[in-house]
């Protein structure tokens, strides 16, 4: 209990420091990965936890990856391997599979990749070097160099109607659903 209440207590003015001292969170990660250190290892997950971001300290990047819009909502499993110059977009995630009837494993992504906003590469599969990655692509296989992974065409479904309220359920066990900045119950 007093271990926890030092780590909550001392982990954000550890990690100003840190930031200061190392100059980046890059190179506050190399240092985790040489010289270790819990204190350092809490301010390094703070830093991405505060951004809704997981970034393993074991990940093996041959290079500092660019972030064109903050490493916002970005996933990177302990074990993926990522080459020089990737430019990672918002909300990727690069994720191993342990299921032992498919792909399983770590991506493996090769230099100058180039990761749109919401893709996804999720397995063993290896991207050679210069691949572009679209947005909301997922990708479980390997990618020849220089070549582009996107999204089927948008499908539009028309239909009769819909009712795209927000509902949720209340602690009393009756639903209520939100509608010109108010919550209303629903009646039966």
């Amino acid at each position: 209990m007093l271990k926890t209440l030092f780590l909550k207590l001392f982990t954000p003015p550890a990690l100003a420091f840190y930031m200061l001292r190392h100059r980046s969170i890059w190179r506050l990660r190399e240092v985790l990965r040489t010289r270790g250190g819990r204190l350092r290892l809490e301010a390094y997950y703070r830093y991405f936890d505060k951004r809704g971001s997981w970034i393993s300290h074991r990940t093996e990047f041959a290079g500092e990856p660019v972030f064109p819009h903050g490493a916002v909502g970005v996933f990177i499993s302990a074990d993926a391997k990522i080459g020089k110059n990737a430019v990672i977009f918002q909300q990727v995630t690069i994720g191993s599979n342990t299921l032992a009837s498919s792909n399983e494993g770590s991506p493996t992504i090769g230099d100058g990749a180039y990761l749109g906003a919401g893709a996804k590469i999720i397995g063993g599969g290896t991207l050679c070097g210069n691949c572009r990655v679209g947005a909301n692509a997922v990708v479980f296989t390997d990618m020849p160099s220089n070549s582009v992974a996107v999204c089927e065409k948008t499908r539009i479904i028309q239909k009769d109607s819909l009712d795209n309220r927000y509902f949720r359920k209340r602690n009393d066990g009756t639903w209520e659903y939100y509608l010109d900045g108010k919550w209303h119950r629903k009646e039966n």
